[in-house]
């Protein structure tokens, strides 16, 4: 099934290009409607997008340009205005990758509180066949069965696969879209009509990964009103990507061995790991995992079939993500330990995501690049099992594209792209499919190009940060003058995170900021102030008590020191446990993200775990000790009730660590 989701990833990108296909009699127009997507999930505070500032609406487009009289389709777009009273007339437009990706989820987290947005009306739209496009191309046929073909193995998810494509074609087909023109062709039209429907003159074009195929076709086909475009993860066209994929995969492996092996740390606490990782292979692929993961929409649990080819087909799908670099050593070291809590957290986020068009993903892919062989590929020194597993990959290509029978573009698509609009080309060290090189072949071509490679980046690199967001700013504010990149870290190895980190769990819903976990949260800190507030009550009644006597007997006696020895030791060890992981969240936060990543904080936090289980044992003595309170007739009612409600408070403060899986 693996070998299926890899096909589908919406980062991969198709290569194309080819002469302008836009007709001028036929005039685009925008019609304004409320947003069809919603704002970054921020749990209960998420926004609204029209309360970021987002104005959105369709613009309507020809489904074939180069017949004004024929059907039309509609775009969706998103523009945020600039704020500053100095704002440049150009905007950036922002294209997504896949093909059949979509640039709203993405964008409107990524771009709003940048100076860019500020400078600039930023125009975020997704391609035709997307998500919210009228018609999009989606395949629910695959959707509604996803969670039977992760339980299966590869052969049989990728025959099921083929299975469910056919009958999406043949969907589509019958509901009169036309699939042949969705292609890089159209899509690079249709980017000309959103500039004419706005109303902008010149305007600035920023694409990521196919996005930036897309990108060069723009820079063929409509160069008149570019100012700047900015490619990030570049595909060049006369470089055939599908066969390339096998050593690119290969040289990201080696990429993140030789990370570790320049970092004596690294070196030292993960030695040989390419042996182990190829071990692993080796060991899944005899006794394969079932993993049980959630899905995202349904919350339903859903059994995943891993063998050591799913597994490197996992990796590579997680090598788009950043910090792998840092964390892929520590991966290696849980799962030889029987350790799946990343794969089943990262999983679910590829297999289960419903913002990718499959059927716009094969339209792209066949027309432009359905035409390569497997004499193409080449498997010398590769790794053995991508070796081994690399044709059958291709083949998959070869066998999707014959049953998605879309018209071949011509030849000239493959053709280098001629330009001196100014370019600024983005590379990561740690890209998986488009590396560096891939910039380097398009930038033979483009006289006015700059080439950028952030050497701890992967795909897609453009705002992950200051300092790469300042040679954007500088880029636009200047096209004809190099960025300056001396912000970029040195190209040293990269800290691992060490395998004394521990996994925790909590890190899940903290980063997504659940509401349910953020309301038990609130609970827990109420209920501690509850048993903090021991400490307040208890001092001032001393005062209060000073010099006088009580008629308790000695069991009373006891059994009131040794209640209250239970209230405030319960109390000071869960303010210790609070204090203890806060510290390790916060390191993490302020100096080592990668930790995040992994799910994990700093080993020092383990002895702090070992506290929940500590404090279950004095809530549970403190509950007989409410109850024996109950049966005293010297103790007032006040003391009894004030005891039972730190009894309570303790028993509550328990049961959400329980509830976080803590206990």
């Amino acid at each position: 099934m693996f070998r299926y989701v890899k096909l589908l990833i919406g980062l991969l990108v198709a290569l194309g290009g080819a002469t302008a296909v836009h007709a001028q009699e036929f005039t685009p127009t925008f019609e304004p409607a409320p947003c069809p997507f919603d704002g970054p999930e921020l749990g209960p505070f998420t926004p609204l997008p029209e309360e970021m500032g987002f104005e959105c609406g369709y613009v309507t487009v020809l489904e074939e340009h180069a017949n004004p009289g024929g059907p039309t389709i509609r775009l969706p777009v998103a523009v945020l205005r600039a704020t500053s009273p100095n704002a440049k007339p150009d905007p950036l437009f922002l294209a997504q990758g896949g093909p059949g990706g979509s640039a709203f989820e993405i964008f409107t987290y990524t771009v709003p509180n940048t100076e860019i947005a500020a400078e600039r009306d930023i125009v975020i739209f997704n391609q035709r066949g997307t998500q919210y496009a009228e018609p999009d191309l989606f395949c629910d046929e695959s959707i509604a069965v996803m969670d039977e073909l992760l339980g299966l193995p590869p052969e049989e998810g990728l025959e099921r696969s083929l299975e469910l494509m056919a009958d999406c074609y043949r969907r589509l087909e019958a509901e009169g879209i036309k699939l042949s023109a969705y292609n890089s062709l159209e899509n690079a039209a249709d980017v000309e009509d959103i500039r004419q429907a706005l109303g902008y003159d010149e305007f600035n074009f920023y694409g990521v990964s196919y996005g930036t195929l897309l990108g060069l076709h723009l820079m063929r086909d409509y160069p008149e009103h570019l100012r700047s475009v900015i490619l990030d993860g570049v595909v060049p066209p006369n470089l055939n990507f599908i066969p390339q994929v096998a050593q690119n995969e290969d040289r990201i492996f080696r990429e993140l061995f030789r990370a570790c092996n320049d970092d004596p740390a690294c070196a030292a606490d993960y030695p040989n790991l390419e042996g182990r990782l190829l071990q692993l292979v080796a060991d899944l692929n005899e006794n394969p995992a079932i993993i049980e993961v959630i899905d995202p929409e349904t919350k339903e649990t859903v059994d995943v079939y891993l063998d050591g080819r799913a597994l490197l087909d996992f990796f590579f799908q997680t090598f788009y993500l950043p910090d792998m670099y840092a964390i892929f050593p520590k991966i290696i070291s849980d799962l030889e330990k029987g350790n799946y809590f990343f794969v089943a957290q990262i999983l679910p986020l590829f297999a289960f995501d419903q913002t990718f068009s499959e059927g716009m993903y094969f339209s792209v892919i066949c027309a432009e690049d359905g035409d390569f062989s497997l004499a193409d590929l080449d498997t010398t020194a590769l790794l053995p099992p991508i070796a081994q597993y690399a044709p059958e990959d291709m083949q998959s290509y070869l066998d999707s594209c014959a049953l998605w029978p879309v018209e071949i573009l011509p030849s000239s698509v493959d053709d280098a792209v001629n330009s001196d609009i100014p370019t600024l080309l983005l590379s990561g060290r740690f890209d998986p499919i488009t590396p560096p090189y891939f910039a380097e072949k398009a930038a033979e071509s483009l006289p006015n190009a700059y080439h950028v490679v952030d050497p701890l980046g992967s795909h897609g690199v453009a705002f992950n940060g200051e300092c790469i967001n300042q040679i954007l700013q500088d880029f636009l504010d200047a096209p004809g003058r190099e960025p300056d990149a001396g912000c970029l870290p040195a190209a040293e190895a990269a800290a691992a995170v060490p395998p004394s980190a521990v996994t925790f769990p909590l890190l899940v819903p903290l980063a997504a900021l659940e509401t349910p976990f953020l309301w038990q949260t609130g609970l827990a800190t109420l209920f501690l102030l509850g048993m903090l507030s021991a400490f307040v009550v208890w001092f001032i009644a001393f005062l209060v008590n000073l010099g006088k006597k009580r008629m308790w007997t000695r069991a009373e006696k006891r059994l009131r020191w040794s209640g209250r020895l239970l209230a405030l030791a319960f109390g000071a060890l869960a303010l210790l446990f609070v204090a203890g992981v806060m510290t390790a969240v916060v390191q993490v936060v302020f100096y080592n993200t990668a930790y995040l990543s992994v799910y994990s904080l700093p080993g020092m936090v383990r002895p702090f775990l070992f506290i929940p289980y500590l404090l279950l044992l004095l809530s549970v003595g403190m509950v007989v000790a409410a109850t024996l309170n109950w049966r005293q007739r010297n103790f007032s009612v006040w003391s009894k009730l004030y005891y039972t409600f730190l009894a309570v408070c303790a028993a509550g403060y328990v049961a959400v660590l329980m509830a976080h899986g803590l206990i």
